[in-house]
């Protein structure tokens, strides 16, 4: 067997905590890191629809210093910005983020903005890698960071989409309808806290969805030629916790279990965030979500069987393990993630999320620019390729 060389990144992440009440081990971390202004992010469903974040605010009292609940989906950039200006009014020395990915990211890049004394659109931007593959000035340059952030992040995610776990941010130029991404250091949270219970008040399609944008963590990362033997165990395993544990959450929501053992595949499925590259999935699901609005966990429910089918040809050992670890009778990967998807009562193709066949063109046009894209296991050489596996969504 030859010897592969690799190099494996760990995160700054220090603790993931799970199974006590939010409000107990928020403020244990609070008290930890001795915060005095702890500035909230929250959805909005989350502040208007839970007693537990009444009960948050009041077991935080005055070190709570102010809450900001507009992000919408997908992190518009004007929301972040606002949200910036809002935790720097209150010389925030703590971030919090209670949500999805678009809460998380949106933290992340508050988190870089302060450290980084961003003040206006145009600084931000200079840190930004663009869907096209252009980059700004200062984007990929961590000399410009220092080992640790002046201000950090705890995360308490309400999705199972595993933003959490990576240095990366996503947000959305709504002008060109275009997602740009910054990175830092450590823009990762330094705590995560899942509290199963908490995650309850989570629509069903929202929790069902985001898991399999998860599930699509762990089956690119397989797939991609960055992994190996630890990350394809950490992998496996995520694909073996879904599949048992998510047609439990379907058939008893109310299953805080299940819904652990969902959020503990997170875990695994993401460990290689930043590490590992992905594929046409993860590329074309950027695309999907900035032009066509679709939400991320809906864009792997459609693509992640397509770009399976259309790498079939050249990951057949690979997608076999999948088959395996995915525990169906499936004679493909690509039927077997499929068949998962259709069992969860969630959309298997690019109709049933609302994408118009006049769309592809621009979609295939867009997607063939963008570096996760080129990274797929597979080589897409052009756009006539791209549709093919748009065809396969269709």
């Amino acid at each position: 067997m030859r010897t592969k060389a690799f190099e494996f990144n760990y995160s700054a992440l220090n603790t993931v905590l799970s199974g006590t009440p939010v409000s107990q081990a928020l403020m244990a971390q609070v008290s930890k890191l001795g915060a005095q202004s702890v500035f909230m992010l929250a959805s909005n469903s989350l502040t208007r629809a839970t007693d537990e974040f009444a009960e948050l605010r009041q077991t935080l009292g005055d070190r709570c210093s102010g809450l900001f609940h507009d992000i919408a989906a997908h992190t518009p950039r004007s929301h972040v910005l606002r949200a910036l200006e809002a935790a720097r009014a209150v010389d925030a020395d703590l971030l919090v983020a209670l949500g999805g990915g678009s809460i998380i990211d949106a933290c992340k890049v508050v988190q870089l903005a302060m450290d980084q004394d961003i003040e206006t659109e145009q600084q931000l931007i200079q840190y930004a890698q663009f869907s096209d593959g252009t980059r700004g000035p200062k984007c990929g340059d961590f000399s410009l960071f220092t080992e640790h952030s002046r201000i950090r992040q705890i995360a308490v995610p309400t999705t199972l989409s595993g933003a959490e776990y990576s240095n990366n941010a996503g947000v959305l130029n709504t002008e060109l309808s275009a997602k740009e991404g910054y990175r830092g250091l450590d823009l990762c949270p330094q705590t995560i806290i899942y509290d199963p219970s908490l995650a309850l008040h989570t629509p069903d399609w929202l929790w069902l969805s985001t898991a399999i944008r998860s599930l699509d963590h762990a089956i690119e990362g397989f797939c991609s030629a960055d992994s190996h033997a630890y990350l394809d165990g950490h992998f496996l395993h995520a694909m073996r916790l879904f599949a048992s544990s998510l047609p439990e959450c379907k058939n008893d929501s109310c299953s805080l279990g299940a819904r652990s053992m969902n959020q503990q595949a997170v875990w695994l499925a993401c460990c290689g965030l930043g590490t590992v590259s992905h594929g046409a999935s993860h590329g074309i699901g950027y695309i999907l979500g900035s032009l066509c609005g679709v939400p991320h966990g809906y864009t792997s429910c459609v693509m992640l069987p397509a770009v399976l089918a259309w790498n079939a040809k050249q990951q057949t050992i690979r997608q076999q393990a999948i088959v395996e670890a995915l525990g169906n009778t499936a004679a493909s990967a690509a039927e077997s993630v499929k068949a998962l998807i259709a069992s969860l009562g969630l959309p298997t193709s690019l109709r049933e999320v609302g994408v118009e066949e006049d769309q592809l063109t621009i979609i295939a046009e867009r997607a063939i620019k963008h570096p996760v894209v080129k990274n797929n296991p597979r080589k897409i050489s052009g756009s006539d390729e791209l549709m093919e596996i748009l065809q396969l969504a269709w």
